[in-house]
């Protein structure tokens, strides 16, 4: 089977009814599972729980958007009149993951924490609260952000839906979940060496 773009979603009551008028009834679903980090990819090579060849080959819009859990990704009709049509899906798998909580009477430190996150090049989820984030779990990320301040972590096995993802510069998303931040951001000095060393890019204040 080779899919080409995105049918909605299963966990869409309203997506299960047209696919059920579709396939002229009640279906089958057969799920492909996704790592977190493959779902940005516009062209896999996968076999589902059902042992179907499933090739994915989707367009540019999913290097932003992502494939979320319940995506459809095909259906085929009933194979034989007893049988049921099938719908194939996305299953995401869930994974080891850094869940930072942070006081909401230190802001500083969500700005922080974010900011530290984005030097490693980590990506970052919005978490169950706006002082919340998550992330996939790495001991270098624990021992860094053991050092900020009102910040407490645990690990736990989560989905990492890429809806939550906080896209771009993660220090402005933390931002507007906090927006008693103020980020000032001062451009290098080009004039002398000595102007370049006193100049600091991304002060938190």
């Amino acid at each position: 089977m080779l899919c080409t773009e995105v049918q909605g979603n299963i966990n869409d009551p309203s997506v299960v009814i047209a696919l059920q008028r579709r396939l002229g009834g009640e279906f089958d679903v057969d799920f492909v599972d996704f790592e977190w980090d493959e779902v940005r990819g516009r062209i896999h090579r996968k076999r589902s729980v059902a042992g179907r060849d499933v090739g994915v080959r989707l367009g540019d819009w999913v290097l932003e958007r992502g494939l979320a859990d319940g995506d459809v990704l095909g259906a085929e009709s009933a194979p034989a009149p007893a049988a049921r049509p099938v719908v194939v899906a996305v299953r995401l798998l869930s994974a080891r993951c850094l869940v930072i909580d942070v006081d909401p009477a230190a802001p500083l430190s969500l700005a922080r924490t974010a900011w530290e996150v984005g030097n490693m090049h980590v990506p970052l989820f919005r978490g169950e609260g706006e002082q919340q984030l998550v992330a996939p779990y790495s001991d270098p990320l624990v021992r860094m952000l053991s050092r900020v301040p009102a910040v407490t972590l645990h690990d736990a096995q989560l989905r990492l839906d890429p809806a939550r993802r906080l896209s771009g510069n993660g220090i402005s998303a933390v931002v507007r979940l906090a927006n008693d931040i103020k980020i000032v951001v001062r451009k290098r000095s080009q004039k002398t060496a000595t102007d370049a060393g006193d100049s600091q890019a991304g002060d938190v204040r």
